[in-house]
């Protein structure tokens, strides 16, 4: 591998550890946590919908956010707020600010200490549509599996070359790299990280008759192409639903950044967030054998799981991985984690 795209590498990887959200996302990052007054209003929705753009509109309807089913409290605080939409409807919002802090489920692990561990002591790798338990024998394995002779991520004592400080996940990330953060599994631990994260979410949302694709992330990006945001939605734990980790640049710089069990980790900028759903969140389980859901996603219509509570995935998905019913009105299904995405457009009109 040359020296020119090992640099490319982890100056990319340094963005997708650091800056998992585009700039076009609706959410803003709070540093002092002061400025939240951590109320729950949720009660002054009206029915005003000043909308500028009524040709653009879908009349499929969707269901308002029931901001009760978020798991408020000290990681997760709701107010409601007027906004403006990417269509220019002026409108009302649920402003979620979130310390992006799952409470359901543990959070790690990330990266085994030894060649010899089980699955226990790691997480999950996700790649060539597939899903690998990060134990010690994978570690061991990862030239075989890449059929690349560069990987060698471990001692001769078996001791797995990982980050085990807030500096090593900091500096391992740096353009400016030193050699040693090669062939090293990369984890940050939620203790590294204290964030805030405010997220704009419509309380009625608004199907519009074109979807827009949505931003991969900064390594992924193509000039010229007008993203919506990276962000695909929250979970009700307020833990975001992020874009796909850029798995070619990460392996570039022979490194290997897994998710936990519950399809998440963390980077410094925005602490924890997912990168798929594994079914360890909290959901919301349908009477009528519907798949649960999951959360909302930033537009603000329904996330819910792919598979119902047969196994089944819907057959009338449009593009953007929706549909609508009497029940649930326009929701979307979300992949699983194999896929590295959740969805990659919407139909929905979000906050700016």
């Amino acid at each position: 591998m040359n020296n020119d795209l090992l640099k490319i590498a982890f100056i990319s990887l340094f963005l997708f550890l650091t800056a998992c959200g585009g700039s076009s996302d609706s959410s803003t990052e709070v540093t002092d946590s002061s400025a939240i007054d951590g109320s729950d209003d949720t009660s002054d929705n009206d029915d005003t919908n000043d909308s500028s753009d009524d040709d653009a509109q879908n009349d499929e309807a969707g269901i308002d956010v029931d901001a009760t089913l978020f798991l408020t409290g000290e990681n997760v605080s709701i107010d409601t707020v007027s906004c403006t939409l990417m269509n220019g409807t002026q409108t009302l919002c649920y402003e979620i600010t979130s310390k992006h802090t799952a409470e359901e489920h543990d959070m790690g692990p990330w990266c085994p200490e030894t060649i010899y561990d089980t699955a226990e002591e790691g997480g999950l790798w996700f790649d060539k549509g597939e899903i690998n338990d990060l134990d010690g024998a994978f570690i061991e394995n990862l030239a075989t599996y890449y059929d690349d002779p560069g990987f060698k991520m471990y001692e001769d004592d078996g001791t797995v070359r990982r980050m085990e400080t807030a500096e090593e996940c900091a500096e391992g990330a740096d353009p400016n790299i030193e050699d040693k953060y090669t062939n090293m599994c990369a984890q940050c631990l939620p203790e590294w990280v204290s964030t805030q994260v405010t997220y704009l979410i419509p309380i009625t949302p608004i199907k519009q008759d074109e979807p827009v694709e949505l931003s991969d992330g900064p390594t992924l990006e193509v000039a010229g192409v007008d993203y919506g945001p990276s962000v695909r939605g929250l979970a009700f734990n307020g833990v975001r639903f992020d874009h796909p980790a850029d798995i070619d640049i990460i392996l570039a710089g022979y490194q290997i950044a897994p998710v936990d069990d519950a399809g998440g980790h963390v980077n410094n900028s925005l602490g924890y967030h997912y990168h798929g759903d594994t079914g360890m969140t909290t959901r919301i389980e349908q009477s009528d054998s519907h798949a649960a859901m999951i959360g909302y996603a930033l537009d603000g219509f329904g996330l819910y799981a792919k598979l119902d509570d047969n196994g089944n995935e819907a057959e009338d998905l449009d593009e953007c991985r929706g549909h609508s019913d009497d029940t649930r009105g326009y929701h979307y299904h979300v992949l699983s984690l194999e896929s590295n995405e959740f969805l990659d457009c919407f139909y929905g009109a979000w906050a700016e």
